[in-house]
């Protein structure tokens, strides 16, 4: 009968289904209501969102992307997951207003000047646009987790006292997502975040419109609908109780430590100083999974702390949603530009002969790589839209900024800059010779070396320089050098090095 509360079976059975194991892909399909494809994007985001909820392993994340890509969307649909109090969506805000809109003026009882106090703890912040640089200079400490407790100063404009000084003390740690169309981020503010992009294919824009016309014909069907969908209140649920348990700690026991230890450095040859940030982050995705199904995870209270363990599944799907973006993130770029050059990779490394007049007579010139008028072509017939010139123009520097391609004046016209492959990295374990002096200078024009004829090739401790490799006669920038057979030291490109690196793997 209609309005009687259930049996204690029927009760016994939903408690069942709301506590029951959910696994990323069941996260994946209950978010797939309202987000179309993005599967790795929003499964990393909506775990990361679960961490707003322990005492400091949040971090941040960055949506970059092009304009109306739904950069913002994601976020904003998955925080209808999440208590409405736990999510504050912003704009735009400049650094001051930021800290008078949030901030609450307390007096200090010492010095009796007014401090303001702003509790950012268990938030949920959502940036829908570039927030004012200053604002993201004066976050860093707050984002990078230096303390939970920070102090600011700013200064305020008075009508008749000029400026004036006012205390700022931040209390964290939240959840903060950036919503940017802008690829060139600086350095400091893309190494705290993790960079996301949404999907551009065929497929997810297809299913976007339709979902975009199911919502817009009916908005208030559409609604009830959301609402009444049993998965998604489920999920919501799990947030719900996710919060009401309070756990601040998710530990990781000391035998998951080792295998997440050697797993990193077996897939991470040569080590930078910023893993040790993307260490961080690959870590907070397996807690966020850790915390998705909390109550099926071994549990330690401590007075009022309560903690849970991961297990080997956390650390399975952590690693495979990290590694759907690990990539583009350690080169600094987003998984958006980072498609970009995956695709424009084989065009940076083409080389095409023309033949020039020189007046009295005539040669032929071999050109490497392209110009931003080729990038424009050829971006219009990969992606199918036109993209402008001084867009290409940032993408490319970007590009080059990362040390992925380089900028190299046009042989034939100097007018014109030519963008080519430089991928760095050491490629040999080989050490330069030492204890000898080797007088052979670099063959001729006319002596090139095989590669069959190299001992050694090592990178040599100076300023990048364009030298003709000893290998293929190329002209090229280098810093590598190799070492024959019969003793001769000679430069050699990073093409031929990839080349030599490779036969001896095959050997």
């Amino acid at each position: 009968m209609s309005g009687l509360a259930p049996t204690k079976e029927e009760l016994a059975s939903q408690l069942k289904e709301l506590d029951r194991p959910l696994t990323v892909k069941d996260v994946i399909r209950i978010l797939g209501s309202t987000v179309k494809h993005d599967d790795d994007n929003k499964a990393i985001c909506f775990l990361s969102m679960l961490l707003t909820y322990t005492e400091e392993d949040q971090i941040n994340l960055g949506f970059l992307a092009e304009s109306s890509s739904g950069k913002s969307y994601i976020p904003l649909e998955l925080s209808w997951y999440f208590p409405k109090e736990d999510v504050v969506k912003l704009g735009y805000a400049s650094p001051t207003a930021f800290f008078h809109e949030f901030g609450e003026v307390v007096t200090d009882p010492i010095t009796k000047r007014k401090i303001i106090h702003i509790d950012l703890k268990r938030k949920i912040l959502i940036f829908l646009d570039q927030p004012h640089e200053q604002l993201l200079q004066r976050l860093r400490s707050l984002l990078s987790h230096d303390e939970k407790d920070i102090m600011f100063k700013i200064t305020d404009k008075r009508e008749k006292s000029g400026l004036r000084t006012k205390t700022v003390i931040v209390h964290g740690f939240p959840t903060v997502i950036f919503c940017t169309a802008k690829f060139g981020l600086p350095d400091q503010e893309k190494t705290r975040l993790l960079l996301l992009s949404p999907e551009i294919s065929q497929e997810k824009l297809r299913e976007s419109i339709f979902l975009r016309i199911e919502r817009e014909s009916d908005r208030e069907g559409f609604l009830k609908q959301m609402l009444e969908d049993p998965d998604r209140r489920l999920l919501a649920m799990r947030v719900w109780s996710l919060k009401r348990a309070n756990i601040k700690y998710v530990k990781i026991p000391e035998g998951l430590r080792k295998q997440i230890y050697d797993r990193f450095l077996k897939e991470h040859n040569y080590l930078i100083a910023r893993h040790q940030r993307d260490i961080s982050r690959l870590l907070a995705i397996i807690k966020g999974h850790a915390l998705l199904n909390f109550m099926h995870r071994q549990k330690e209270t401590n007075g009022e702390n309560t903690s849970i363990f991961v297990n080997e599944e956390d650390v399975e799907e952590g690693f495979r949603l990290y590694q759907a973006v690990s990539e583009a993130n350690e080169l600094g770029l987003s998984p958006e530009l980072f498609n970009v050059y995956k695709v424009m990779k084989p065009y940076f490394g083409q080389r095409k002969e023309f033949e020039v007049d020189f007046g009295k007579s005539t040669k032929i010139v071999t050109v490497e790589g392209i110009t931003i008028r080729d990038f424009q072509s050829i971006y219009a017939n990969a992606f199918h839209k036109a993209i402008g010139y001084e867009e290409s123009r940032r993408i490319l520097k970007t590009l080059a900024s990362v040390g992925l391609i380089t900028e190299e004046p046009d042989p034939i016209d100097k007018r014109k800059t030519r963008y080519t492959l430089l991928e760095g990295g050491v490629l040999s374990n080989a050490i330069p010779p030492s204890g000898k002096e080797y007088s052979s200078s670099p063959p001729t024009q006319k002596e090139y070396i095989s590669l069959d004829d190299l001992t050694s090739v090592y990178w040599k401790q100076e300023a990048i320089a364009e030298k003709e490799c000893g290998v293929c006669g190329y002209v090229k920038p280098t810093i590598w050098e190799a070492v024959t057979v019969k003793g001769q030291v000679i430069p050699i490109c990073e093409d031929c090095v990839r080349e030599y690196q490779k036969r001896r793997e095959n050997l």
